[in-house]
């Protein structure tokens, strides 16, 4: 036992090979058209996940155009309107556009506001540009991407804080922007007009519109031990001059955190900087450069692997302590004996701690605004329905193949979910107006209603009342539908997305799931056979393809075993399904996963991905991340390995029995665990947790948490030549390429670093390719 669990810990970690694990930031929920979950409240700049002032400065320009076009206005000049217009616009009681924050994104969006003639006005807690007055002097800018030409009339290029400040302040009084400075906004309520923006000092102001452009530079993060709160304690840089013969300990491994130990190392007596992590990573290349450069010529100390455990007035203690070595990039515990120790003592006057800030979340839920991954007690009412209905859908089918009990769930499931239809049916007509402003989310939840009822009605109608609609059982509705939802959602994802990859990707998983997943077994093949179109009864297409009219063998073609376990795990499997099963699991996808990666099969051709990158496209940002969810990534492996047990027990009756008449009774063991396996992971796991987390959890929870033909692709995947390779130099740390991972990979991680991302999770989805506002990621082959 004590040699068991070793060995299996070092398999799961040779599956994993080390794949990073960090969290996904949180932000707002955020349309393409910059939109909250809140029609009329828009978000731009930072707070939409993408740290860039080139973005920030477009998304304002961008989201006053969309509530143009949205409003059906036409630019006015000048010339065009007349004064008594204007003075009539200046004194209306209702703002037609209110802007909060006067940062970047605030008065790009302030100066379309202008060139319309709207009445507005922008509200400002401190004074315009007060984040970029906070950054440390000399703070380097870089004007990326730089192939983004941007429409904004605040134009931002390559320079320090002080030129960007001065083109931003030309900007400011070129456009003479009404702006409020000292002004806190505390609510946003909704009326019936627009909305009605509170203040702190007690002012409001009634506004059709309003443009969230507050960053998200919130309270600065905190270390969270003894001796934060000391005077000797900075969570920002001003003036690096100001630690002058000062020792400087900074906190962090950032931009931020290395510009400011650059900065400060040309004043301080000393300068340290503590990091947790092993190196750098995160920081652009040319930051590091300079940071290395500091460090090998002695001016700064790099503590990596360190943690900060206590401040006092005169000294820091640390933990994990190593020293770093310029060359290597590691830690040399043989140059420093001390500094190899667990805990470490270093003299200090100032620390400066630059590990990031909070996101506004606490306004922006006050507010009512839907935060990303935040679940509210209407997702679990909406799981609790997509639950019971997926209750309905795989035990009502199962039932029509006489198994009583399967029966009795759906039935239960249906009258729970029509006892939940009251309290939906409420929340609908109390969001009404939000979602008549939504037309896509109307046709959507109208969709999956009319699936819903459509399907329930089948259910109902054959196992009460004798009556199969069409003629077909259940199972044909439900691929009907299946089929049906992978092409009206993939229509919709190639709407939104339309790169030539993502087009080739949906089209062949639509006309896969159309025609050799349903058309065939369901139409055409009881149709040729009905009619004596293949072959007498005994021809090779009837005694070895589809014996006894088992046209239900043709879903073979495409799902492997132990996906699809009628594969192998079947009395009268034929030569012919021996031998292409064999072929097609152990030969051909071996192939595709080392030539293309997993997502050759996964993202292009199996059915449960299919219906994940459609009908959960929308859904992939819910993905659960860390290492919680990366430890149950292993209950793959299980399932497959009790998947293997039960087919080998059964392959070895059928194949053995005529000399080994005991291994009959390994027959009756795997049929007994076929039953298991049948209900706990077919219906349970694939089917009602698979669906029933749709909206929850993403699309993506059977194939990345539980399918055994995933988990067997995992183990080819360490093979593979497949990789995403990231440009390091571009990369700028926005995390949107692990927010939008289906799979949960920490994408950034790999791109940080530089490395190809090799993780066997991956289905070539192209999100994290398609979304990188800087072009980081692309697909290849190692060579």
């Amino acid at each position: 036992m004590n040699v068991k669990i070793p060995l299996l810990s070092r398999y799961f970690s040779w599956l994993h090979n080390d794949a990073p694990e960090s969290p996904v930031e949180i932000y707002p929920e955020v349309s393409d058209s910059f939109e909250s979950s809140i029609p009329g409240i828009s978000i731009i700049g930072d707070l939409t996940g993408v740290p860039l002032l080139k973005f920030a400065v477009e998304s304002g320009a961008q989201v006053v155009r969309k509530i143009s076009a949205k409003r059906g206005t036409s630019r006015i000049t000048p010339e065009q309107n007349s004064a008594t217009a204007k003075t009539s616009a200046e004194n209306s009681s209702v703002y037609d556009v209110l802007i909060v924050g006067a940062g970047p994104a605030g008065i790009s969006a302030g100066i379309e506001c202008k060139k319309l003639n709207y009445n507005f006005l922008i509200l400002e807690s401190n004074d315009p540009f007060h984040t970029v007055k906070s950054y440390p002097k000399a703070k380097p800018i870089f004007a990326e991407p730089e192939d983004l030409n941007t429409t904004s009339e605040v134009t931002i290029q390559n320079g320090t804080k002080e030129s960007l400040l001065s083109d931003l302040q030309k900007a400011l009084e070129k456009w003479k922007l009404p702006i409020r400075s000292g002004t806190t906004v505390s609510q946003i309520q909704k009326i019936e007009s627009g909305f009605t923006v509170h203040t702190e000092n007690g002012e409001s102001f009634p506004t059709k519109e309003v443009i969230l452009a507050i960053g998200k530079s919130g309270d600065a993060k905190n270390l969270q031990i003894p001796g934060e709160d000391l005077p000797k304690v900075y969570h920002r840089l001003f003036d690096p001059k100001d630690f002058e013969n000062e020792d400087v300990l900074v906190v962090g491994g950032g931009d931020s955190a290395v510009e400011a130990a650059i900065a400060i190392s040309k004043y301080a007596n000393s300068t340290k900087l503590s990091y947790r992590g092993k190196e750098l990573v995160r920081p652009k290349s040319d930051n590091k450069d300079r940071f290395a450069d500091l460090v090998a010529s002695g001016k700064i100390d790099f503590l990596n692997e360190s943690i900060v455990q206590e401040i006092s007035d005169r000294e820091v203690r640390l933990t994990n302590a190593g020293r770093f070595d310029s060359k290597t990039g590691s830690t040399d515990s043989k140059k420093n004996p001390v500094q190899d120790a667990r805990s470490q003592v270093i003299p200090n006057t100032s620390v400066l701690v630059q590990i990031g800030s909070r996101t506004p979340i606490e306004f922006l839920k006050r507010i009512g605004i839907r935060i990303q991954n935040r679940k509210n007690v209407w997702d679990w009412i909406g799981f609790a329905a997509m639950f019971l209905f997926a209750n309905v859908v795989y035990f009502g089918n199962a039932s029509f193949y006489g198994i009583e009990t399967y029966g009795t769930i759906a039935t239960t499931s249906l009258f729970a979910l029509i006892g939940l239809g009251v309290p939906l049916t409420i929340r609908l007509f109390q969001k009404r107006t939000e979602l008549l402003a939504n037309g896509w989310g109307i046709f959507r939840n109208s969709y999956l209603l009319i699936a819903a009822l459509y399907f329930c009605l089948v259910y109902v109608g054959g196992r009460y009342f004798g009556f199969l609609f069409l003629g077909k059982q259940p199972g044909f509705h439900y691929t009907l539908l299946y089929s049906l939802t992978i092409l009206t959602f993939g229509l919709r994802r190639m709407k939104l997305r339309p790169t030539r990859y993502i087009r080739k990707q949906t089209w062949t998983l639509i006309l896969i799931q159309i025609f050799p997943l349903f058309l065939l077994p369901e139409i055409i093949l009881p149709f040729l056979g009905q009619n004596g179109l293949l072959g007498d009864g005994n021809g090779f297409l009837l005694t070895q393809v589809f014996p006894y009219g088992a046209y239900w063998n043709a879903y073979g073609f495409i799902l492997a075993w132990p996906l699809n376990m009628g594969i192998f795990y079947n009395t009268g499997i034929t030569t012919f399904w021996l031998v292409y099963g064999l072929l097609q699991t152990f030969v051909v996808i071996p192939y595709l996963v080392y030539r293309f990666g997993k997502g050759a099969y996964c993202g292009w051709i199996c059915s449960c991905g299919g219906l994940a990158e459609t009908l959960g496209d929308e859904t992939r940002t819910k993905m659960p991340h860390g290492k919680f969810a990366n430890r149950l990534e292993n209950s793959g492996q299980w399932i497959l390995f009790f998947a293997t047990i039960i087919t080998l027990l059964k392959l070895s009756e059928i194949f053995l029995t005529p000399w080994f008449p005991i291994t009959h009774v390994f027959g009756s063991i795997g049929d007994g665990g076929k039953k298991i396996y049948d209900l706990i992971v077919d219906l349970m796991l694939a089917g009602v947790v698979g669906v029933g987390s749709y909206f929850l959890l993403s699309g993506r929870v059977w194939c990345r948490f539980f399918c055994p033909l995933a988990a067997l692709m995992h183990i080819y995947a360490r093979f593979s030549r497949f990789r995403i390779f990231s440009e390091k130099k571009r990369c700028i740390s926005c995390n949107i390429c692990t927010k939008v991972c289906h799979q949960g990979i920490d994408v950034m991680s790999y791109a940080n670093k530089g490395t190809p991302m090799d993780n066997v999770q991956c289905v070539r989805c192209s999100a994290c390719v398609v979304n990188c506002p800087t072009d980081v990621l692309s697909f290849g082959e190692i060579k």
